[in-house]
Order: structure tokens, then sequence, then C-alpha cells
């Protein structure tokens, strides 16, 4: 049997261990018997992965259990993975849920085996659709051409060495050696866009062009060289260092700065590419550099607790994980209370009680709520000082109060039970709860920072 592969997926298959998608369809039976054939030459370990999606009920099953037996006869490991994907609405819902399902499944599989690769079975019909597809979604030519021989998506390497090869060439081959596959039912249904190209849109176009199929994949070559010589020009400029502050993202070409904000989450371990959406966030996020030492941040999507931030001097990727999360302070049951790298002290004293005020003390009437709150600021916030009767930007109050930019983030906020800010200490107190003139007692508070954390507050030196 021959059943050749591009040489070039040589080098990338030496020495490797090799995991092979092998639905049971005739291209992941032609791609798994080929790299049989070449696996004892190129000194690498071929294991076969079945993703059981469930979807088809007992039909499932059987197409597992035949993917199992013939690798028992070809001597080819087989690892049978069960995922659960939920049918849902529309067409392409279910898809995008079992292609998100088997990515984590690569993905934990290729974390837990060093020097490991995905290979996959799309060949030149799985092209061409893909690129209708992502034209309807509005992509650039890296998202045109994203079915390539190599590509990495979330820290998975995928090899597509069959990408040039068409499927009845496949199956031609297969007959040939004698060989026999298995058939999706789904497949002959045209209920999701893959499909419904398949089946009317590319017959119909092959008749009115008859030289569609090679003119597209034409095509696909030379966008992959255009989509190839971006990349590396953003990839060069990103590393140069040349990209810090916001001015120097929002003069970077719109083609080359797409590419180098995914550059920026990949260095942060955030694979998965940016949509069309956040693309545009980002440019306006640079487009706009914040004043008075403010930063601004902006979600990463499909990232809980992940924000790129744009201050004056850099922009950079930041989980906010690192930030302590809010704390419910009742002062009838602690008098002290702990947040992130700092220490609230709360007592009842006299007007004369021996601390004179200081920056890190403030003094509230006897009607301070018992419920409070700390916390760090959240964007765009304001709070009303103490001898005003308006809102003031946070950022305006910490740049009076020489609070470093770096700092903002972690600095706390004594907050009333509602949220209603009531003091950033070192800054300035809020106009509620004052003392009243004459009254004696009062609530103290202080806040120190704890010794291990001393010089860290991201107060600015002079």
């Amino acid at each position: 049997m021959n059943f050749p592969l591009p040489a070039e997926c040589a080098e990338i298959l030496r020495n490797r261990i090799v995991f092979c998608g092998f639905s049971g369809g005739s291209d992941s039976l032609y791609l798994l018997l080929a790299l049989k054939e070449i696996s004892a030459p190129l000194h690498f370990q071929l294991q076969a992965v079945h993703f059981n999606h469930g979807l088809r009920g007992a039909e499932s099953d059987a197409d597992e259990a035949w993917c199992r037996e013939k690798c028992r006869a070809e001597s080819i490991p087989f690892r049978g993975i069960r995922l659960e994907v939920r049918k849902t609405s529309g067409g392409g819902g279910v898809e995008n849920v079992a292609r998100a399902a088997r990515l984590a499944e690569w993905k934990r599989l290729t974390e837990m085996t060093p020097a490991s690769v995905v290979v996959l079975g799309h060949q030149a019909d799985d092209r061409r659709e893909s690129l209708f597809l992502r034209l309807f979604r509005g992509s650039n030519v890296s998202g045109l051409t994203s079915l390539r021989l190599c590509s990495t998506v979330d820290g998975v390497t995928f090899v597509r060495p069959l990408l040039r090869r068409e499927k009845r060439e496949l199956e031609e081959c297969l007959r040939a050696a004698g060989e026999v596959w298995r058939t999706d039912s789904s497949n002959r249904i045209a209920f999701c866009g893959r499909n419904f190209l398949r089946l009317e849109v590319f017959p119909r176009l092959q008749e009115r062009f008859p030289h569609a199929e090679s003119g597209i994949l034409r095509s696909l070559e030379v966008l992959e060289q255009d989509a190839e010589y971006l990349e590396q020009e953003a990839r060069r400029i990103f590393r140069s260092g040349s990209l810090r502050t916001p001015a120097e993202w929002a003069l970077l070409h719109p083609a080359l700065r797409c590419r180098a904000f995914r550059l920026l989450l990949e260095e942060a371990g955030i694979g998965t590419p940016p949509d069309a959406a956040q693309l545009e966030r980002f440019s306006e996020l640079v487009a706009s550099p914040p004043e008075n030492g403010e930063v601004r941040r902006m979600p990463v999507s499909g990232e809980e607790g992940v924000f790129v931030c744009a201050g004056r001097d850099r922009v950079s990727v930041q989980r906010m994980e690192e930030i302590s999360p809010p704390v419910e302070w009742d002062l009838e049951h602690s008098p002290v209370c702990r947040f992130g790298r700092y220490e609230f002290a709360a007592e009842q004293t006299e007007a004369d009680g021996g601390c004179p005020p200081d920056r890190m003390t403030v003094f509230f009437s006897l009607e301070l709520p018992r419920k409070l709150q700390l916390s760090c600021r959240r964007d765009g916030e304001r709070m009303i000082p103490f001898g005003r009767h308006h809102p003031v930007p946070l950022k305006k109050l910490y740049s009076e109060g020489r609070i470093g930019i770096r700092g903002r983030g972690h600095f706390p906020l004594l907050r009333s039970g509602e949220g209603e800010i009531l003091w950033i200490p070192g800054v300035r107190r809020s106009a509620f709860y004052p003392v009243p003139a004459g009254k004696r007692r009062m609530w103290r508070i202080r806040v120190r920072l704890l010794p291990e954390a001393s010089g860290t507050d991201g107060r600015k030196k002079d």
C-alpha cells in the first residue's frame, strides 16, 4: 500500500508523539494509514484519537467501535474520548460547541504529553468550505487561510498534511487498496452551513464555473502568502519592543495592529484569537489615551477577570484575580479587617483620644453603618469629597494624592454596605457621616500596610 504525504511533514513529525484524529471517515482513514507507513522511518509514536460526540446515538457508538477494531487490526494504539455536546438551535451552534470541546481535549492531551502534535485529515474540500464560511463572518486573510499545513491554536500544534488533496483522490486510493470507511449519515443533510455549501452550493458553482475548485485553491495559496507576510511583520514589530504606549499601538497599520494584538494576548497565555468586536474595542482603547495618570481597562472576551489595560505609557494584559476581591466588614463583630496587603482597625473613641489625625486615619460620626465593605476601585467611579457637594472622578483624587498608576488597581477603598465610597486612605474622605460639631464620641478607623508588603503600595517615590 502507498498513501503518500507531503515531504514537508517529515521534519514536523520526526521524533514526536503524533495524535491522529480518527473519525472513521475516508479522510481520517487515509491519514491514519499514511502515518502508519512513515512512523518507523521518522521515528514517531502514532496514536489514534476518536471523539464520540454522542449526537447520533447508536450510530456514534458504532463508529467508535469500528474505529477501535480497525486500530486493533492495524496495531495502532487507540484512544476513545466521549464528549458532552448538547444540541443547540441553529445550524452552526452545535458545530461550534463540538469544535470547542475537541480543542479542550486536544489541549489537555498535548499538555500531558510533551513533544506531541495533533494531525488532522482536513483536505481541499474542507479548505474551500472554510474559506466561504469565514468570508461570511468577515475574517481577514489570516482567518480565511486558517487551515494550514502547520498552525498553533491555544498552545496546540495542528498539522494538516492533506490540504492539497481532493477528497475523491483520497477515496480512490482507499478503494484501490481494498479499504472501506464509515459515512456519517448527518453529512447527507444540509442542516448546517458546511453541509449546505458541500451539498447545494459547490455542485452548482462547479456546473457554472468548471474551474472554480482549482481557482479557489489557487486563491487560497496566494492569500496564505499574504497572511504569512503580515504575521511575520507583526511578529517582528511586536518583538522589537517598539509597541509600549497607546500612541505607538494607535499609529500601527490596522492590518498589523490586529495581529500584534493577538501576540499580546498570546504572550499573556490567552490562545483564543480576538474576534472583530474585540479588535474594534482595542483600537478605540489605544486611540484615546487616558489623561491624569488614569488606566483604562477593556475585558478580554471569554476570559474571566482578564483585562487589556492602557495607561499613558504602557499597554498590558492584567489578570484581575491578582487583585483582592471585595471584603464585607461587620464593625459590630470584628473591629479589625484585612484587605489584601492592608489591615483596617475601627474603634469608638473620644475627640481627644490621643491619636492625632494623619493621612491613614479617618473619623466618622456614630451614625456610620455597621456593615461596611473594602474593595478596589472600578473604572469611572466618583466620590463626593468632604467639603464639596459634587462628585469628583477617582482618577483626579488619586492624582492629587500622588498614588502611582500601578498601585491604583490594588489600593483599598472603604465603602458603605451599598458600595458608596466613604474613604480613600491616604487621599481623601467623603462628605458622608461627618462628625457633628460638639460631639465627643466618634468612630476612628486606621489602616496600615502590613510589614511583609511594605514599599509596594504604589505610592510615587520622591
